[in-house]
């Protein structure tokens, strides 16, 4: 290999290298927040959320806040794509829940974090890495 290919090729290298854009990397998380949410299957405890793209905030704060990107994406919950029949919330008998506590969703206003994901169609849906949250009141 002659001197001027390998200097070529390194200074190719380097050309790339400083020309890297990480604001183009494909995304593999996001932070979002939770906007609404609707029943889609009552009977298995599962919502369909509406969800805003988030940011972290001031790092004096580091309050989270809205992106700038005003557009609202659909999302499932992944601890409820389980929730079949008798059981919610990664295997919870519903049955063995005390009285007056049951699976809730997310409530709007929560942030999560998510992953892109595809349905069968091809649609992008977003899935939220979360646990399902029971609630209720002791009596």
């Amino acid at each position: 290999m002659s001197m001027n290919t390998r200097e070529g090729r390194q200074q190719s290298d380097l050309s790339r290298a400083l020309t890297f854009r990480p604001d183009l990397e494909p995304i593999n998380t996001q932070l979002m927040k939770v906007i609404s949410s609707s029943v889609i299957d009552a009977p298995n405890v599962r919502w369909l959320y509406s969800v805003r793209k988030a940011v972290v905030g001031n790092p004096a704060t580091y309050l989270p806040g809205l992106d700038s990107d005003s557009a609202t994406f659909q999302a499932l919950s992944v601890s409820e794509l389980s929730n079949a029949g008798t059981y919610a919330s990664y295997g919870v008998a519903i049955g063995t829940l005390p009285a007056g506590f049951a699976p809730v969703p997310i409530p709007n206003g929560t942030y999560v974090l998510c992953v892109p994901h595809r349905i069968t169609n091809g649609t992008l849906i977003w899935l939220i890495v979360n646990t399902q949250a029971i609630d209720g009141v002791c009596a």
